[in-house]
């Protein structure tokens, strides 16, 4: 709970009592999951990890996390769907808006620093690795369907895209 944004909570409340229907997953590449913390975990049905077994080694940005995150929603269903508004929002381009895109879901694009921000000092990747990292990103940003910068935004997000594939 502690590495949770601040207005996170709020965010997903706003979701669920404007769209009480909607499933809402959590796709990581780490053991964070919201299912065993407590301020989120009622929002949540389910988590795929990069780390699950049947997903490993296929971690974000690899399209096979996002298809067993789509098996798993799929496996939730009572009744076929004739249709499915799959919204991703993540805050990485080329791991959450270029993957998820690979899988027909619409991105927002949780962008809360700036887009040119410097590598971190600490940073051990090579020039080549922040190269290629760099053309997945740009790649990526044809695939963004709504950027925000705070979650606040987030509902208005979902509304937009929604208006658009209406």
């Amino acid at each position: 709970d502690k590495y949770l944004f601040s207005d996170c909570v709020d965010a997903l409340e706003k979701i669920k009592s404007q769209h009480p229907d909607a499933i809402i997953g959590a796709i990581t590449n780490g053991r964070g999951n919201p299912l065993f913390m407590p301020s989120v975990k009622d929002f949540f049905h389910f988590c795929v990890s990069g780390e699950d077994e049947g997903v490993f080694p296929k971690r974000k940005p690899d399209k096979g996390i996002y298809e067993a995150a789509l098996d798993t929603f799929y496996n939730l269903q009572e009744e076929s769907l004739d249709s499915l508004n799959w919204i991703h929002v993540g805050d990485d381009l080329a791991n959450d808006v270029g993957a998820a895109a690979l899988t027909g879901a619409k991105s927002i694009w949780f962008s809360a620093e700036e887009e040119d921000s410097e590598m971190p000092s600490w940073s051990t990747a090579t020039e080549e690795e922040i190269l290629r990292r760099a053309k997945l990103n740009d790649s990526a940003k044809k695939h963004v369907s709504s950027k925000i910068s705070k979650l606040d935004e987030l509902e208005s997000a979902v509304m937009h895209i929604l208006a658009m594939d209406g």
